[in-house]
């Protein structure tokens, strides 16, 4: 049964030097990089354990249980690598058992010390050779048989030439002890016929004259040993241990040469297999010194570098990249820790263009000497999509402070509608309110002067009229909140026709004269000599042109003009509405068009709702046009209107 053996190794080349020999001994190898200890390894399975140098220190507390470990072998590293000669003294006096093996030890040397650790032990069996013992004197052949047999040899005898030539070619013969001369012939003659059946068997010639043998033609046919009568049993047990140990020695020789050769075709074979893909890998793979100076390169790289495997081999690995990678290259080797290996991203530049690199750097043991090994993977498509993958998160980062922005807008929206809300619940208390106090007022003073019999017909009728008037304002508030309740709804009837536009302006006037009487305001109005027909809802835009002068009349001062510009503009109208009062600040100037919303100048003191500009905005578009404001250059407002004259 062979010897199972565990090498864990670091890439060493002393390591597979032990490797060789440990299976051309007969041991059964399993070689482990040091990283496969942290998947848990069963020490005791082994009964050999060889630990390499450049393992990390940490792996110690793994490691520690082969204190107690009768046979372990450490691997020392040269006396020039003081970092791994650190870490090795850690490891040697952690596990002061270990056979220290040294990379100056010579082949023969490290066998030789194999050999003792593999020593054979007490449940091997002792291979004891088959002996043919031929003499014509048959009282001394039984005689040299017992003593033979007593040594736990398995012994034949024969005391003719012929008869042992009968039994030779029945049994296996390892060893031949014949007396020289016979009557029917010689024992070197017998011994060479002999061979042709056991090619392998060796010769003691037995003689009482030195004189009879010819010695120079018994080494020329193989024969071994000569020994003289008379002789004891121990120098014969000495003669054939000595053939034996001969025999055994040349076996073993022979399985070790067999052994090595398969070994040999092995190896051969993996490295071609290993040759074949370093050549063949789609992957530039370069070996260089710790110099720099680059060892080969495989055809990967000479494509990639377009330089012939001459060429390569001539440069510097840090000339072939820009100078700043070649810097960070050369201090990441330079400060290469225990682990051995590193990642370093590189340039490398080209007449098509530069080309970016990530190269994956491993030191290896080559010859003796630190090496390293690099594999280069072209990141150029890898960049690309970094690149779009950076774009894209910027182009989003946008979308989302847009959105944001959006969002924000929309809240300030809603905060402003809803500050407009509370404004427009506060005036609309007040324009319900004020109505609504005065007809219950007068309707009080009403019934009072009628409960007293005191009932002029003069105050009965100012009561009415108060109480009329107040009504009437009510009314118009609440027309105003259901025209615009129905226009949100889309329910708001809408009967267009072909209508004389200037009718419907001067209509609107005389609506507000009476308002316009009493602050003492002029109409300054400005129309087309021909008619202006216009395609309208005639009541929508009668309540148009109300609600803007009304507006101009509200916010004008006393002594002032209202200008009503009417204009063609192709196949449109224009309506410009213009007076002399507060104005609207900047900021206002769309917002005076929402739902409850007032102009700051003007929200407090004139009254209303904020609804009248909002109505006049819905119904405009009901008619496919457009309504917006600007502030006078001395003073005031203008309201525009622009609507298409025929039906779209």
């Amino acid at each position: 049964m062979s010897n199972k053996v565990l090498i864990i190794d670091s890439n060493s080349v002393l390591a597979m030097r032990l490797k060789v020999l440990f299976e051309l001994l007969g041991g059964q190898v399993e070689h482990i990089h040091y990283n496969m200890l942290d998947e848990g390894i069963t020490f005791t399975h082994y009964d050999v354990i060889a630990i390499a140098h450049g393992i990390p220190s940490h792996y110690l507390t793994v490691l520690c249980p082969l204190k107690e470990h009768c046979k372990l072998i450490l691997l020392a590293p040269k006396p020039d690598n003081t970092e791994h000669l650190e870490v090795f003294s850690q490891f040697n006096k952690a596990l002061p058992n270990g056979i220290v093996v040294y990379p100056f030890f010579a082949n023969k040397e490290i066998t030789h010390l194999l050999e003792r650790v593999l020593e054979v032990g007490a449940n091997q069996r002792l291979v004891l050779p088959t002996v043919l013992l031929v003499d014509h004197d048959p009282s001394r052949l039984e005689q040299l048989a017992m003593s033979l047999r007593g040594a736990q040899l398995k012994v034949f005898t024969a005391t003719k030439i012929d008869s042992a030539l009968a039994l030779a070619s029945k049994e296996h013969i390892d060893l031949l002890i014949s007396d020289f001369n016979f009557e029917d012939g010689t024992g070197v003659g017998m011994f060479v016929r002999l061979k042709a059946l056991s090619p392998n068997c060796r010769c003691l010639l037995v003689t009482s004259r030195a004189s009879q043998v010819d010695m120079m033609e018994a080494i020329r046919q193989g024969v071994e040993d000569v020994l003289l009568k008379p002789f004891d049993e121990s120098e014969l047990l000495q003669s054939l241990h000595k053939l034996w140990q001969t025999e055994l020695l040349r076996r073993q020789n022979q399985e070790l040469v067999e052994r090595l050769q398969d070994t040999v075709d092995a190896l051969i074979e993996r490295d071609s297999l290993l040759r074949v893909i370093y050549k063949h890998t789609p992957d530039p793979i370069v070996l260089f010194k710790r110099s720099g100076a680059i060892i080969e390169a495989n055809d990967a790289s000479m494509r990639l570098l377009k330089l012939s495997q001459s060429e390569i081999q001539a440069r510097s690995i840090y000339d072939l990249f820009a100078t700043d990678c070649s810097d960070s290259l050369k201090a990441a080797i330079k400060e290469v820790g225990v682990q051995r290996h590193f990642n370093c991203e590189l340039i490398l530049p080209q007449a098509s263009g530069d080309i970016p690199l990530m190269g994956t750097f491993n030191e290896i043991d080559h010859h003796g000497e630190v090496a390293f090994a690099v594999i280069f993977k072209n990141v150029a498509q890898l960049k690309k999509k970094q690149q779009v993958l950076e774009e894209a998160k910027e182009v989003l980062e946008v979308e989302v402070q847009a959105r944001t922005a959006q969002l924000q807008r929309a809240k300030d929206a809603a905060e402003a509608a809803n500050l407009s809300k509370s404004e427009f619940l506060a005036n609309m208390s007040h324009e319900l309110r004020t109505p609504m106090h005065s007809i219950l007022s007068f309707a009080r003073f009403g019934l009072d002067k009628l409960s007293c019999g005191e009932a002029p017909l003069e105050k009965l009728q100012k009561y009415l009229a108060r109480i009329e008037t107040s009504g009437e304002r009510l009314l118009l508030l609440l027309n105003n909140l259901l025209d615009l309740s129905r226009l949100d709804a889309g329910h708001f009837p809408f009967n267009p026709s072909n209508y004389d536009f200037t009718s419907i302006i001067k209509t609107g006037i005389d609506d507000v004269a009476g308002s316009a009487l009493a602050k003492k305001i002029q109409f300054a109005l400005s129309v087309p000599v021909e008619p202006v027909l216009l395609y309208c809802d005639q009541e929508q835009m009668n309540q148009v042109i109300r609600n803007l002068l009304g507006n101009a009349l509200k916010f004008s001062p006393e002594d002032s003009q209202v200008k009503v510009d009417v204009t063609l503009i192709g196949n449109k109208v224009a309506v410009a509405i213009s007076d002399q009062g507060v104005g609207i600040p900047d900021d206002e100037l769309e917002q005076v068009f929402s739902k409850f919303v007032q102009s700051s100048k003007t929200n407090s003191g004139a009254g209303g709702t904020g609804l009248g500009l909002a109505i006049c905005k819905e119904f405009i578009l009901l008619h496919k046009g457009c309504i917006y404001a600007c502030n006078n250059e001395f003073g005031g407002a203008t309201v525009h209107i622009e609507l298409p004259l025929s039906q779209h």
